[in-house]
């Protein structure tokens, strides 16, 4: 049931989300204190796509959501294609302490809001999350999504275990009325699915039974991948979350109530390295699988695994991140090991 992504879907048309009352208080979610954010550790690899380079590598930075370069005419497609969002997003550039970027687009210039909504995707890749979620929740519907996002992925890898169910929950109060007005778009399913099987994970078993979330967040995952099963990171969260319901009740329990299937976890995970092969993240999940499953019965398959992870080049702050855990994983096994 881990999966750090990529809400990452998160999990997310960052260029159409918003929440009801987004329109009337634009930075009603960007309530959080200032400089509460741990950020992204000096000692790991750090990232520059200022300028062309963040669309130069944006085929790499995005292969595992697959999210299509946001220019202008991505915005205004995006704009036409959910029409109640962009409604509420025209009511908030019409307002005088809107972002300056959201006022253009009252002349049908969408420009400077794309540049504005690359921006945030430029932080998050660099590492630097708190700017690129208070960046994004300023830009209302456009911005929403990318911000939830940097938000995900640092609750996951920067916030103490402590503090991890409160993030989630907030970001559960602003995903939950987004997903019927923007129905059957498959990033922001996914990001809810992410941020509701990292709060499935902090659970007790007996909490995560009771919570109602396992049953329709594994049914919102094998519907995705169902609809596009060659996306590697919907194969991988959906057979992480598999591999979490088996480490839980068992086997049997786990196929018979939820459909949960140890060898159909596993080959989920291969088939999703056999569609992309260059993401750590994918290496980390598995990792993580194979533990819960039962890394005693695939000692080989984890160390493999673990090693490819931690030999491969990484392009950004949230694939670096995914490689430290599998470092620290490989770590901490080799001297349990030894010992």
């Amino acid at each position: 049931m881990r999966l750090r992504f990529t809400l990452y879907t998160l999990l997310l048309s960052f260029l159409t989300l918003t929440t009801p009352s987004l329109a009337d208080e634009p930075s009603s979610f960007a309530r959080e204190e200032i400089n509460t954010w741990p950020s992204y550790p000096q000692t790991l690899l750090q990232f520059n796509y200022s300028g062309d380079l963040l669309q130069e590598n944006w085929p790499l930075l995005t292969a595992g959501i697959q999210l299509p370069w946001p220019d202008e005419v991505f915005v205004q497609t995006m704009m036409g294609k959910f029409p109640l969002l962009s409604k509420q997003l025209i009511e908030l550039a019409d307002k005088p302490n809107s972002h300056p970027a959201l006022a253009p687009i009252l002349k049908q210039n969408y420009q400077p809001l794309a540049a504005a909504v690359q921006q945030v995707w430029r932080l998050h890749y660099q590492g630097q999350y708190q700017q690129a979620y208070e960046l994004g929740m300023k830009l209302g519907p456009a911005g929403l999504l990318p911000a939830i996002y940097a938000k995900l992925i640092h609750t996951s890898f920067l916030i103490n275990a402590e503090a991890k169910e409160s993030k989630y929950s907030e970001i559960d109060i602003i995903i939950e009325p987004l997903l019927p007005l923007a129905k059957n778009y498959d990033f922001l399913i996914f990001g809810d699915a992410y941020q509701k099987a990292r709060r499935l994970e902090l659970m007790s078993t007996t909490a995560a039974t009771a919570s109602g979330l396992l049953g329709p967040t594994k049914n919102a995952l094998r519907l995705l991948h169902k609809q596009s099963p060659n996306h590697p990171l919907y194969s991988a969260m959906l057979a992480g979350i598999d591999a979490g319901i088996i480490e839980r009740v068992g086997g049997f329990i786990g196929g018979m109530t939820y459909g949960a299937d140890e060898d159909g976890a596993i080959e989920l995970f291969d088939h999703a390295l056999k569609q992309e092969q260059r993401l750590a993240v994918i290496y980390n999940e598995y990792s993580q699988a194979l533990i819960r499953l039962d890394d005693s019965e695939h000692q080989l398959k984890l160390e493999q695994v673990l090693q490819r992870c931690i030999n491969l080049p990484v392009y950004s702050a949230e694939e670096a991140l995914n490689q430290q855990v599998c470092l620290s994983t490989y770590t901490e096994r080799k001297h349990s090991n030894e010992s």
